[in-house]
């Protein structure tokens, strides 16, 4: 390795190279930042950055470039060629990782910087910026045929306690996996779940769902969780945990992973007849929300179910609602009805 350069171990990005000398400056510095910086983000976070900073570092090393040279040119250069192969969406991702790496070890770098935002700006006029991919919401009539088209085996079991808490509760697929049998709680008129962690709440201050039962036997999350519990067992630990290729529960392997949330959601929209591909585990949290604005539920009753913090963001399930309410072609189309008007 060369002389002017020395390793900084940070927990977010591992090993970083910095320049010998600025190295003295950062060194004490970095222990304590990388367990901080560790804490502030998401888990999915984490990990995204890791691979962004990765294939950064393998591309400067293959040109005799430094990656924590603070060089806005070097990016550049980086981010025209990465945009072979990625969206734009996913370069800015590259970006945050790029500038992240460069903070944690006090190196000073401008993500503005002109001919950073010059040739981000450039390659988006160029490519475009493809339309974000909302999942479909799953609406009642769908939650239904979905969890009425589980099978009755243990996986199945599971899978339905996973739909149904993830709906009522409006949870996120990451929220879901990290829940232990401890967060469950039984009430008179539902469930309570205690959501320790999340995107909105990085801090861990923790946050607690209640979710009703229904009169409805194939939807009631309380039966469904009774039910998912009676296999489980009552012990400590994850609240839902993995099954192998063949559906067999497997507790050995632990708690189950967000991707597996997807999974289970479009297994279980495919066994109904509904197209998978237009769901996600996002579908379970968005399904609740949309399901409420049709029901003309309040904004700030929905953001408390869901814990946005934005009512930006909340809103656009009140907005999708709204399309069809009140709408004025209904009025022109419906009057149709009655054949044209005489003389016509």
């Amino acid at each position: 390795m060369a002389a002017d350069v020395i390793v900084v171990e940070t927990g977010l990005f591992g090993s970083l190279e910095v320049p010998g000398d600025r190295a003295e400056a950062v060194r004490d510095i970095a222990a304590r930042a990388a367990a901080f910086a560790n804490r502030a983000r998401a888990f999915n976070t984490i990990a995204t950055y890791r691979s962004a900073w990765s294939a950064y570092t393998i591309w400067c090393r293959e040109l005799g470039f430094l990656p924590l040279a603070g060089d806005p040119q070097v990016v550049a250069l980086y981010l025209a060629k990465a945009a072979e192969r990625l969206s734009v969406a996913t370069l800015e991702v590259h970006l945050g990782a790029i500038v992240a790496a460069h903070r944690a070890v006090g190196v000073p770098i401008d993500r503005q910087h002109y001919l950073i935002r010059s040739v981000l700006e450039g390659i988006a006029r160029s490519k475009g910026r493809r339309p974000t991919r909302v999942a479909a919401p799953i609406l009642p009539d769908i939650l239904i045929r979905m969890v009425d088209s589980l099978p009755g085996t243990p996986k199945g079991v599971r899978d339905r306690a996973v739909i149904l808490l993830g709906f009522g509760g409006a949870l996120r697929r990451s929220e879901i996996v990290a829940l232990d049998r401890d967060d469950l709680e039984f009430h008179d008129r539902g469930v309570t779940v205690t959501i320790r962690r999340s995107k909105t709440d990085q801090q861990g201050g923790g946050q607690t769902v209640a979710v009703y039962g229904s009169p409805v036997p194939a939807i009631d999350v309380v039966a469904a969780m009774r039910a998912w519990l009676e296999l489980r067992g009552e012990g400590p630990g994850p609240l839902f945990f993995q099954a192998d290729g063949g559906g067999t529960l497997r507790p050995d392997r632990g708690r189950l992973a967000g991707q597996a949330v997807a999974r289970i959601v479009k297994a279980a929209a495919a066994r109904a007849g509904y197209d998978p591909a237009r769901f996600a585990g996002h579908s379970l949290r968005a399904g609740l929300a949309t399901a409420a604005a049709n029901q003309d539920a309040q904004l700030h009753d929905i953001m408390r179910q869901t814990r946005h913090k934005n009512a930006d963001v909340a809103r656009r399930y009140i907005r999708d609602a709204e399309l069809w309410r009140r709408n004025v072609s209904e009025l022109v189309f419906s009057a149709g009805r009655d054949g044209p008007p005489d003389g016509g």
